[in-house]
């Protein structure tokens, strides 16, 4: 353990020095060492840790958990985004004496969802919170069954003195119950309508996953969640014990929810947008009321807090609103574009990439309901690694390109999308995640600053 701790701050230091972020390699290099370095010093954390995984929403639910709880407990988070094994054990190297002594009460892991069971195994989880399942990289996770399995084998070696909280809503989720013997918690959407614009909804989940019949959904909110039962067996949706209620998404990309626990009821207006951010404020609100955190406390930080740089980021340059959210799949893109389309007119720039984090197979972008904004759009632009094959879906799906509208690097097409608009115009930006960093690059050079290792 001295070893591996030894040569993985050693590493880190080194990388820092040549201006990168040590997010990963040092704990890879270190696990090469010692393969059980994480889960000897997991074991020092006092009150155990809190694992955070799903397809959509892990970063956002992981860092509005950690501002909650941080008001109470000494925590520890991989707050940097690296979410494999290596990425936790390069944050508890740069957080523990070379000895391997670390004086933390709580741990949060965001968690990939492939690593979720090796994760399990390794950090001795007091809590486990799973959001959602989509599909996502088929390339690299397969389908969703697949994981789903995985994720109930290793569910069921967990003790019961585990607290399980899911999704409610998602009944790829909520089935997970049937897997685990410990306490479970269920967070969920109590409205039968959301106050947004249909997608063409693509849903993973059709069928029963006990019986197969179909199920029948009285509310569909965003793909396969809503509010469902199986057309022949018993299995529905468990009522949620803590709800949101009477949901308002406005045009500032603000939102409004009535947060509902036991017979309390608490309305909150935050700065995220959309409705995949109103599971995400549920998630976190859950996690840290389990953790004894008063019910103003958590209203609060929800009302302060602000994203990761990508996923909703605000900024101005050259007198133009940029706004940037990130897609990477076809559950998340659609709950976007439903977001977007609250505007009146838009300025689009798309951003398209294929490498090992994006993952390579972008055919995701046909099951994206892109003509939602075909006729809200002033001007489209698109960039990116498959700048083609996105200009193809969406001369499919309608709108008016040109060779203007297609540029290989992404930052002359920033630049150039906001030298045609006005400055009363703002400008959305949809990259995949390998191009948010490009697109970070650009902001950095154009005088917004934004700290891609900032812990903020």
């Amino acid at each position: 353990m001295f070893l591996a701790i030894l040569a993985g701050k050693t590493l880190a230091f080194v990388i820092r020095l040549f201006g990168g972020g040590a997010t990963a390699a040092p704990g890879l290099f270190a696990l090469k060492i010692d393969p059980n370095l994480v889960r000897k010093l997991n074991r020092k954390i006092k009150l155990g840790s809190v694992i955070i995984s799903g397809t959509n929403g892990k970063t956002t639910t992981a860092r509005l958990t950690y501002d909650t709880l941080f008001t109470k407990y000494k925590v520890i988070h991989n707050r940097q985004g690296s979410n494999l094994l290596r990425g936790i054990a390069s944050t508890l190297i740069s957080n523990s004496s070379i000895f391997g002594k670390i004086r933390f009460d709580l741990a949060i892991w965001e968690v990939d969802e492939a690593t979720l069971p090796e994760a399990i195994k390794n950090v001795y989880p007091q809590t486990i919170v799973l959001l959602n399942l989509f599909r996502d990289q088929l390339d690299r996770y397969g389908e969703i069954d697949s994981t789903r399995t995985k994720w109930q084998k290793a569910l069921r070696t967990l003790p019961k003195s585990t607290i399980l909280i899911l999704n409610s809503d998602d009944p790829g989720i909520s089935i997970l119950e049937k897997s685990f013997a410990g306490k479970i918690v269920f967070f969920g959407v109590s409205d039968n309508k959301v106050r947004l614009p249909a997608v063409a909804t693509v849903a993973d989940v059709k069928h029963c996953l006990f019986c197969g019949a179909g199920l029948v959904f009285d509310a569909q909110l965003s793909a396969h969640l809503g509010h469902y039962r199986c057309s022949k067996c018993n299995f529905k949706r468990p009522t949620p014990d803590i709800s949101a209620a009477n949901l308002m998404f406005k045009s500032d990309f603000s939102t409004s929810i009535s947060l509902g626990l036991d017979s309390q009821t608490s309305t909150i207006s935050y700065s995220l947008p959309g409705l995949y951010n109103v599971y995400n404020v549920l998630a976190a609100s859950t996690t840290a009321l389990n953790y004894g955190i008063d019910l103003a406390t958590v209203i609060e930080k929800i009302k302060k807090f602000s994203t990761a740089f990508g996923r909703f980021q605000k900024t101005e340059i050259k007198g133009r609103q940029l706004i940037t959210f990130l897609i990477k799949n076809p559950a998340g893109a659609n709950e976007v574009l439903r977001t977007i389309s609250n505007q009146s007119r838009v300025n689009l720039l798309l951003i398209l990439n294929d490498k090992i984090a994006d993952g390579r197979d972008v055919s995701w972008i046909w099951d994206t309901d892109w003509e939602i904004l075909r006729d809200k759009t002033d001007n489209v632009f698109i960039s990116g690694i498959r700048r083609f094959d996105m200009a193809l879906r969406l001369k499919y799906a309608g709108f008016k390109l040109s060779n203007n509208s297609i540029y290989k690097e992404v930052n002359y097409s920033i630049l150039i999308a906001l030298q045609k608009m006005s400055t009363k115009d703002t400008l959305i930006v949809l990259p995949t995640y390998t191009a948010l960093l490009d697109v970070q690059k650009t902001l950095n050079r154009t005088g917004e600053k934004v700290s891609k290792w900032q812990k903020q």
